[in-house]
């Protein structure tokens, strides 16, 4: 009697789940890139409201020319549908002539975490 080898066509069980595998670890890390890429667009958004606020506030002490008087201020800021939380400190200087003008602004709902901070001087005329 001969032995007959029966050749076969197709794939195993095992090679099947093998690729399946392979295919749902590709998938899964594809998911968690876009997911990672759609909370790093967020937050740019964020802080790019962030800076125009933080400009609007210092460019208005710069239009209205007035020399600002010392001291904290904290307001509630909405943007692009943001709310924010801007706070304004105005120290002095050694130069009597110029004050310097922090300026910090952060996400209501993360306040204690500033999204954009900016120093300016700005001169009394």
């Amino acid at each position: 009697m001969k032995n007959k080898i029966k050749s076969s066509n197709g794939f195993t069980l095992i090679e099947c789940l093998v690729a399946l595998l392979i295919i749902a670890l590709v998938l899964s890390a594809a998911a968690r890139a876009i997911g990672l890429a759609i909370t790093d667009v967020k937050d740019s958004y964020s802080r790019q409201v962030a800076n125009w606020i933080a400009d609007n506030t210092y460019n208005q002490f710069y239009i209205d020319a007035v020399y600002p008087d010392l001291g904290n201020s904290t307001k509630a800021v909405t943007m692009a549908g943001i709310d924010f939380i801007e706070t304004v400190n105005i120290v002095s200087t050694p130069n009597q002539y110029f004050r310097k003008i922090e300026i910090s602004v952060a996400e209501k709902s993360h306040p204690n975490y500033a999204l954009y901070r900016t120093v300016n001087f700005i001169a009394q005329y």
